[in-house]
């Protein structure tokens, strides 16, 4: 029993590293384009051709 108990938790603590790994990449690359996306959004308003308003002649 001990040994069944063993590689029982053995056998999930795999399932959850592998989980673990398939998600990581693609979350870590939707936080990088999110936080990419909102650089260039406060780049464009700061340094934009129209920084003062978007109305300015």
């Amino acid at each position: 029993m001990q040994m069944m108990l063993a590689d029982s938790h053995r056998g999930l603590s795999l399932v959850v590293d592998l989980a673990l790994d398939r998600l990581m990449a693609p979350a870590a690359i939707l936080i990088a384009l999110m936080i990419g996306g909102v650089l260039g959004y406060e780049l464009v308003q700061l340094f934009g051709p129209a920084a003062g308003s978007p109305y300015q002649l």
